[in-house]
């Protein structure tokens, strides 16, 4: 099947394809991915507080 990245459409489309070795192996790519990035979503929402001020100041 070779790697997918799954973001949402490609796991939406895993879903609709009712197919489970490809629905298994999404979900799994997606655990590994998401595990790797740690804190990623609190990086961002401190990223979106720095964009946030900067365009307060100007």
């Amino acid at each position: 099947m070779g790697v997918i990245m799954p973001y949402g459409v490609a796991i939406r489309e895993a879903i609709a394809s009712n197919d489970l070795a490809k629905m298994e192996a999404i979900a799994e790519q997606t655990k590994q991915i998401v595990k790797g990035q740690g804190d990623m979503h609190v990086a961002l929402l401190e990223l979106l507080e720095a964009i946030e001020s900067l365009r307060k100041k100007k």
